[in-house]
This record gives C-alpha cells, structure tokens and sequence, in this order.
C-alpha cells in the first residue's frame, strides 16, 4: 500500500476539498445577497460507503479473500426556492452566511492540522 493512499489520509484530502468546496458556495452566496430572486445554496458533506453503506470490508461466499470497499466524501449542493428574506425575493441571509463560513473555516483548520500531525509522524519516524 502506497503511504498516501490509505483511507484516512484520502478522508482528510477528500475533506479539505469539501470544506473548500462549502468556503465558495457560501462566499457566492454573500456576494449575491443583493441580487434580485438569488436563492442561497447550502452544502452538506458525509460519509458515503460504497455498496449499500456497509463496512469497510466484507466477505465474499465465493471468494476467501477479504475485500475492501471505498469509503468516500459525498458532496450534495441544494437550494431551497421556498424561502424569501427581502421583497426581491432573495433568500440570502447575510449573518448566517457568514456564522456558516466560520464554521467551514474552523473545519478547514481542523483538517489542515490533522494533516500536519500525519506528516509530522512520517516525518519522525523518516529520520530515525
């Protein structure tokens, strides 16, 4: 197995795209909070396991190895037309916006420093 290709560190960078994704949306939304009949987009991330969600390994009646399934990042981008916040029916509330964007950047950070410990460990152990 390739040292970055383990499940955990494909999470993190799955992750990091997901929370950077959310970042933008979000930005988009406060930058069209002036803008007649905008609709705010909200983007919800999860654990998604391959083949009907079930563990990460399984095995198999006809064969004895065990087999591992992908455990990925979904990403799902929605809007809600019902809403209306302002007479031009947008939808944009600028305060939640922004309480939403540093939520996503404190998710960010979190990553990020996950990340930096995995590499400080791999770093340790190289200079043994």
């Amino acid at each position: 197995m390739a040292l970055f290709q383990n499940t955990p560190f494909k999470l993190m960078e799955q992750g990091l795209d997901a929370v950077w994704y959310k970042q933008k949306v979000i930005s988009h939304n406060i930058s069209n909070s002036d803008t007649p009949n905008y609709k705010a987009k909200n983007v919800d991330f999860g654990l998604v396991l391959a083949e009907e969600q079930c563990k990460c390994a399984y095995h198999s009646a006809d064969q004895e190895k065990e087999v591992k399934r992908p455990v990925s990042l979904r990403v799902v981008t929605t809007t809600d037309p019902d809403t209306n916040f302002t007479l031009d029916e947008n939808n944009v509330n600028v305060e939640t916006e922004a309480m939403k964007l540093v939520d996503a950047q404190y998710q960010y950070s979190a990553l990020i420093d996950h990340m930096n410990n995995e590499f400080d460990m791999i770093s340790a152990v190289l200079q043994k």
